[in-house]
């Protein structure tokens, strides 16, 4: 019978697992913590340890127990974050067979009698640790039944007892359990960190690596450390200790960089044979049609760093070459580039088949990547300069009878108010001919007005002339709802001092018919100081004041196509129309812009 071989392989992810909080790396936050909760006496009785695999979880929870058991190589020693290594309690928790220390996979043992050994454990005291410590791994896999059953004694547990929980679904974690511990969220180590930890260990196994393929390892890894190894494994094995960039990339089934960016490249350039053929050579490599869109987003948001000033911290040679020629296309490009591969990367996700997708991908890039901007359209166009749109001059004239009738023939006309044109930086919609308010004495105006049981003294009241200004001082008043169902239902068909006959528009309910007129009439009440009749009439009516607005808004918006530079815009995109104009003030003079949508690419 042979015997087993003694000197058996450990692979890398076992054989460089982290001994103490020094080799730990990327978690600088929970070292720092949990130093000063030993230094201080302060330590909890209760820990959890979440994050994504392979980042020191239950090599953290180790350590502690470690830690705080250790007794030092003179037997005197306390809790500590530096465990010696060479006591009893450190060695024999090292080698997993320390009685007081007591690991269980909840993954396995997710039942209430599983946690009521630990329970019924956690009553005696440790047989030879300062600390009887229970590690549970996967905690979030233990039912809800175990859950309650462990509440009580998580909650209060003996002095000597320490708990340790590592899960990487915190959110499967009843907050009954999260409220009694301690939490510490572990984070992705960096790729940068995590490449640097790759060259001291191919340098401790004398594996001769690229450091452009253990950076390779390292972004593929996601931040997890022990994912990290295994690759790292992998391709020592895969190369005969001889690791190569390419070898890497092959064996991740990516494409190189170089590759990319001369895919990138091809497609800004609107070279749609070129890209795809590029294409094909890295989807016969092996590389995923999802892994190559992704790289080019990576590409284009280092191109956009070098062309904003801010280029990557030491980039290889060959690379930096092409984000140089990549960033001369402009943040503008890269920018719109951005958002096409963006939506592409969803799309290649969510299709049935992701190699037609990306196809597709790179021919809308193509495509679309050397029209011009929309600042170069504006600097070809002629008569570039800025212009304004003038608004038409608001009328003096008296209101018409139909929305203002006087009290009497024998009265005298009140003087029109001034009126002046609205300056050219209002917006569209104040592009209106502005209404009267002016103050009309009323013909009984010496006599006192009784409104809802109050005697309102004689004085001269403004009446409003217009539907228009009673919709105005329901919103000044806050009637927001009232406000806008004046100007969207009343067609005005006779108003003066005291009354009010509206035509509604057609298709209202019955209710919203007579809480407008009743409320109308209430309001006018209270702000005219005097008693108002609403009543409907049913024929006569004019038009809404919406439907006003609508008028002079397209008529605005008419005008503002006829501008040259506007109409050349309109000319050059087909379905492209004036959807608004937005006016902003400079300094002294005014500059008007115009909003277009709808044109076609």
């Amino acid at each position: 019978m042979t015997s087993p071989n003694t000197n058996a392989y450990r692979v890398l992810a076992r054989k460089y697992r982290p001994d103490s909080f020094e080799q730990l790396i990327g978690q600088d936050a929970l070292v720092r913590t949990l130093s000063n909760a030993i230094t201080l006496g302060r330590l909890a009785h209760a820990f959890v340890l979440t994050g994504v695999r392979g980042i020191g979880k239950t090599s953290t929870a180790r350590i502690l127990a470690r830690g705080l058991n250790c007794e030092g190589t003179d037997g005197s020693g306390g809790p500590t974050l530096s465990p010696c290594g060479a006591c009893g309690p450190c060695d024999a928790i090292a080698s997993g067979r320390h009685v007081d220390v007591l690991e269980m996979d909840a993954a396995s043992n997710t039942g209430v009698d599983d946690v009521r050994e630990i329970i019924d454990g956690s009553a005696y005291r440790p047989v030879s640790a300062r600390f009887k410590i229970y590690i549970i791994d996967e905690v979030h896999m233990l039912s809800r039944n175990a859950f309650n059953a462990l509440l009580k004694t998580l909650e209060e547990p003996p002095d000597a007892v320490k708990f340790i929980f590592a899960t990487t679904e915190i959110r499967k974690v009843p907050v009954t359990i999260l409220s009694r511990c301690q939490r510490f969220d572990l984070r992705r180590v960096p790729a940068e960190m995590l490449a640097e930890h790759l060259v001291f260990i191919a340098e401790a196994e004398n594996i001769t690596a690229e450091r452009a393929a253990l950076t390779q390892i390292a972004r593929a890894a996601e931040g997890s450390v022990r994912d990290a190894l295994s690759l790292l494994d992998q391709a020592a094995a895969q190369g005969a200790d001889a690791i190569s960039e390419k070898a890497v990339v092959d064996m991740l089934g990516q494409a190189g960089q170089e590759q990319i960016a001369a895919l990138l490249s091809a497609c800004l350039d609107g070279q749609i044979q070129a890209a795809l053929s590029l294409y094909n050579v890295a989807d016969t490599s092996g590389a995923e049609p999802e892994t190559i869109i992704a790289d080019m987003l990576d590409m284009i948001h280092l191109a956009s760093l070098t062309a904003a000033g801010a280029p990557p911290a030491d980039p290889p040679e060959a690379v930096k070459h092409a984000l140089d020629n990549l960033a001369k296309t402009g943040i503008a490009r890269l920018g719109r580039a951005w958002q096409v591969v963006l939506t592409g990367h969803s799309d290649v996700r969510a299709a049935p088949h992701p190699r037609a997708a990306a196809h597709m991908v790179l021919i809308k890039l193509a495509h679309i990547a050397p029209m011009p901007t929309p600042a170069e359209i504006l600097r070809k166009l002629p008569h570039s300069q800025p212009q304004t749109l003038s608004p038409p001059a608001a009328p003096t004239h008296k209101a018409p009878a139909a929305q203002a009738d006087t009290a009497s023939a024998d009265d005298s006309e009140p003087e029109p108010a001034a009126t002046a044109a609205p300056p050219s930086h209002q917006s569209a919609e104040h592009m209106l001919p502005a209404y009267s308010s002016a103050v009309s004495p009323l013909p009984d105006s010496a006599m006192p007005s009784t409104i809802a049981g109050k005697t309102v003294p004689p004085t001269t009241i403004d009446i409003p002339l217009s539907v228009r200004e009673i919709a105005d001082r329901c919103e000044t008043e806050g009637e927001h709802i009232l406000a806008a169902r004046t100007r969207k239902y009343l067609r005005p068909v006779r108003l003066r001092a005291g009354m009010l006959e509206a035509e509604l528009v057609a298709g209202l309910p019955d209710d919203v018919q007579d809480s407008l007129l009743s409320t109308l009439a209430r309001h006018l009440g209270l702000w005219t100081g005097q008693p108002w009749l609403v009543s409907r009439a049913y024929e006569g009516g004019g038009k809404t004041v919406q439907e006003e607005d609508d008028e002079r808004r397209g008529a605005a918006f008419n005008d503002a196509g006829k501008i040259p530079l506007v109409n050349a815009v309109l000319s050059q995109f087909s379905g492209a129309k004036v959807t608004n104009i937005i006016s902003t003030a400079i300094v002294s003079d005014s500059e008007t812009g115009i909003m277009c949508e709808g044109a076609e690419e």
